[in-house]
């Protein structure tokens, strides 16, 4: 499975996101494109003093009103809505409660599965009579 249609199915999860310039963003995260480009919304922006495109990183990002908060660590903003380009992401921070083994599995592959009979929709499905199947059991039955 590739990462992007991993993260596609992340949508409505509170997540972190750690750009390349060190900036931070939280936030629940609503799309992800084939690009890998980011749709959040009810973030808190903060990007550290200490990143050399902190003034630059910060005048992209159009602040309204007390919006902004200085601290000794950088600035912080919280805003609605961000979109964040792909290849500016460092890393994504999933929460610990999130189940990664059912987001793992591949649909796609899944469905041919299914299609072939090697996976089962249900277990609650009565069985299929095949002949072979049929016939092996009769036979014990009569030993």
């Amino acid at each position: 499975m590739k990462l992007v249609n991993f993260l596609k199915k992340l949508r409505n999860e509170q997540v972190t996101i750690e750009l390349k310039n060190g900036t931070t963003i939280w936030g629940t995260l609503q799309s992800v494109s084939p690009q890998m480009n980011a749709t959040l919304t009810d973030v808190r922006l903060s990007v550290p003093l200490n990143a050399t495109r902190s003034q630059a990183a910060m005048s992209s990002v159009y602040l309204s009103g007390n919006a902004t908060e200085r601290s000794n660590d950088g600035i912080s903003a919280s805003l609605q809505y961000i979109n964040v380009r792909g290849n500016t992401i460092r890393q994504i921070i999933l929460p610990d409660s999130l189940n990664l083994d059912s987001l793992l599995v591949d649909d796609y592959q899944l469905n041919r599965l299914r299609k072939t009979g090697q996976v089962t929709d249900s277990t609650s499905r009565k069985r299929t009579r095949g002949s072979d199947s049929h016939m092996a059991k009769r036979a014990r039955r009569g030993v």
